[in-house]
């Protein structure tokens, strides 16, 4: 059964920008991913050390809103990374029941190696388009994200 595939300028566009979108966020994120393996972490684990090294210490609750993940994901991604002792967990000083996580000296150490590396390959995936170009999707990109 041959099924109508005309639902209009508009909709075919908005159906063909979702799937642009979604093939190129799976490009990048299997690039990143290859790169990730070569140090033994995951994206999770690397969006939360990123965090992290940019931000300093974090609570639990400031990671997930930094990171867009949902708590009982990065809490386990935390536990993992305690394990491996890229990252220290300590009671926060004012809220008893809240601990705030930071690099250790083997996260930090690892960031510097890493993150470096990360930067290169996204140049890597993206210098085929000028800088003004990256700002005009980056712009387009916000004001669909305006949509709430």
């Amino acid at each position: 059964m041959k099924r109508n595939t005309d639902y209009g300028e508009e909709n075919n566009i908005n159906l063909k920008l979702v799937l642009v979108l979604g093939k190129n966020i799976k490009r990048l994120h299997v690039k990143l991913v290859e790169q990730l393996r070569n140090y033994g972490i995951t994206t999770a684990q690397f969006s939360v050390l990123e965090a992290l090294y940019h931000k300093g210490p974090l609570t639990i609750n400031e990671i997930i809103e930094t990171t867009f993940s949902s708590s009982g994901n990065i809490s386990l991604v935390v536990n993992n990374l305690c394990k491996e002792k890229y990252t220290v967990k300590k009671d926060h000083e004012i809220d008893k029941r809240s601990k705030v996580i930071s690099l250790s000296n083997k996260g930090e150490k690892l960031m510097e190696n890493l993150f470096p590396e990360h930067i290169e390959e996204l140049g890597e995936l993206m210098n085929h388009m000028t800088i003004d170009q990256k700002r005009e999707i980056i712009g387009k990109l916000k004001e669909l994200g305006k949509r709430d």
